[in-house]
């Protein structure tokens, strides 16, 4: 601040309001303390150290004063009325008996402005929170979110952040010291508003739902807020979609398959499918790799069984069948036909190298000896064989397979496919399962491994040039297999899992694959879907409101439906 001098027009209004605040402020500073101030003293001779006494006292003097002053200045401003401010506009043309003689005390600097601040402020009809006074760069220190940091946005980005991960692990203390996926996922989102915005929309819907809530204020305001913002960029879009708006409608896609809305999140998908393919699939994503195992992940986990596309196709030829209200979708041929005899092929392969891995001759049984992991890591009760295991989720209709199912799927067919390509007995295939175990040991808090972390693990751990082609191709054909029947799913997931195990003999290996048929899988997978009727079995509205199977959750979950299955 600049101090007038003598030669200068008289003060002007907004001066001498600040200096009627500043000498109102030391007058009032000047009289006696507080009944509670001799009260924080009290402890203080405990300390046992003069030193610590001494640094103790004065800290606490200047924070006592410094909270005065400033519940003194705001209840000063908020008493001043607006009339009797016009009102002294009038005489302000000479120079006032209340403003600072030139002997007189001047504030220091900081203190001037902050009483100028709230002069102006309520000169303007301005009502500010503490946070106000604060300012963004105290509230978000860094500046590191892309929108204003509001209390609500603290608190959902805490209960995001700390609280959903603290109900995944069993033991979050000895969790919480080593890196997790929603964190990255967390460093993601922050970069950009529509994913920050659909991020605090996954919080606030979960923190309504740990409070019995079916919607609260806050799930309504960020749900507006994330339409608004997708929308706003949709309507600027002159090419293919940027990579944010489509983070953003998967998540919203996510948000409504878990709480909302069925026909809505279908809406979403549809939407995102479409994005996607005009930029070239999943491929366009993969100089991202969180971005990419996000939406990846979230395809194989949360989207229902359609034929209106799949972004893992690496071609032009994809099904794009436009949904019309009160038709069924229709066969198009090219992409879903090819990933139906991409699986066919597929499992007869696996099937005709599962028969040859059987141990049967001396060379056989040495290389079972030469690969330790190979033969032990899938064995009955490890911690891979227990993830893969079948999980009953109360739904025999596919439409309402959870994630759980989904995951399980598409790690058997991640797994196997590995298997295929570099062979059941090959260094490859060791060091990839070497490289497996050592993560998940890592990661390991003592809680129970579930399909849906491990299939994020197998999406995340490139570890060679043939690593997308293999996830794409495990998305394209996860897509068909969760057309079928309960019953084609279940003889599915038995002979991968079987691949996996290595039985001892044939006869066992057997039993499992005489219940394959390719040509009623070829029926199922094939026949249209009716996207209008509610699939058997689907929970009634009073289930639904009593939060029966609202969320999805992991195997073995003890607070369902509490626990996401995703963050």
């Amino acid at each position: 601040m600049v101090r007038r001098t003598p030669c200068e027009a008289g003060p002007s209004f907004h001066d001498i309001q600040v200096d009627k605040s500043l000498q109102r402020l030391h007058k009032r500073i000047a009289t006696e303390a507080s009944p509670g101030f001799e009260q924080k003293f009290q402890f203080v001779e405990g300390l046992k150290s003069k030193a610590e006494r001494r640094r103790t006292r004065a800290f606490l003097t200047k924070q006592h004063y410094r909270r005065k002053r400033y519940e003194e200045l705001e209840s000063a401003t908020h008493s001043e009325d607006t009339s009797n401010i016009a009102a002294g506009a009038g005489v302000s043309t000479s120079k006032s008996s209340n403003a600072p003689a030139s002997g007189a005390q001047i504030p220091k600097d900081e203190e001037r402005e902050i009483v100028e601040t709230h002069i102006m402020l309520r000169s303007h009809r301005v009502r500010t929170s503490f946070i106000d006074y604060l300012g963004r760069g105290r509230g978000d220190p860094f500046n590191s979110y892309p929108i204003l940091a509001t209390r609500d946005v603290h608190e959902l980005v805490d209960h995001y952040y700390f609280v959903i991960p603290s109900l995944v692990h069993r033991h979050w203390h000895r969790a919480v010291r080593k890196p997790r996926s929603c964190w990255d996922l967390f460093n993601l989102y922050r970069k950009h508003e529509i994913p920050f915005l659909c991020m605090l929309h996954h919080a606030a819907l979960h923190l309504a739902t740990l409070k019995g809530q079916k919607e609260s204020l806050q799930t309504m305001e960020f749900k507006q807020r994330s339409l608004e913002a997708v929308n706003r960029s949709l309507r600027l879009l002159q090419g293919p979609c940027d990579e944010w708006t489509i983070m953003g409608i998967g998540l919203l896609a996510n948000a409504e398959r878990v709480w909302g809305d069925r026909q809505v999140a279908r809406l979403h998908w549809g939407a995102l499918k479409r994005l996607l393919l005009e930029r070239g699939g999943f491929p366009g994503l993969q100089h991202n790799p969180p971005m990419h195992t996000k939406i990846v992940w979230s395809f194989i986990a949360h989207s229902w069984p359609t034929m209106d596309g799949n972004p893992a196709y690496l071609d032009e030829t994809s099904d794009s069948v436009g949904i019309s209200m009160g038709n069924r979708t229709q066969l198009s041929g090219s992409a879903y036909d090819r990933s139906c005899d991409e699986f066919v092929e597929f499992l007869s392969r696996r099937k005709a190298q599962t028969l040859k891995a059987l141990p049967s001759t001396a060379d056989q049984h040495k290389a079972l000896k030469d690969h330790p992991f190979r033969t032990s890591s899938f064995r009955a009760g490890s911690e891979l064989s227990t993830a893969l295991e079948n999980f009953e989720t109360g739904y025999n209709d596919f439409e309402k397979r959870r994630a759980v199912d989904n995951c399980r799927m598409a790690s058997l067919i991640l797994l196997n496919l590995i298997m295929a390509e570099l062979g059941d007995f090959s260094s490859q295939t060791e060091k990839y399962l070497a490289t497996l175990q050592q993560i998940l040991e890592d990661d390991d808090d003592d809680s129970d491994l579930s399909a849906e972390h491990l299939l994020w693990t197998l999406l995340s751990m490139p570890t060679d040039q043939g690593h997308y082609d293999r996830v794409w191709k495990t998305s394209r054909l996860i897509g068909v297999v969760k057309r079928t029947s309960s019953a084609m799913w279940s003889t599915i997931e038995n002979i991968l899992r079987n691949s996996m195990r290595l039985p001892a003999n044939a006869n066992d290996l057997g039993i499992v694959l005489q219940q394959w048929s390719h040509e009623r899988f070829l029926l199922e997978a094939k026949s249209p879907v009716d996207i209008h009727t509610d699939p058997a079995r689907w929970p009634t509205k009073t289930s639904l409101e009593a939060g029966v199977n609202q969320t999805l959750c992991s195997t073995h979950c003890n607070i369902c439906p509490l626990k996401p299955a995703t963050y």
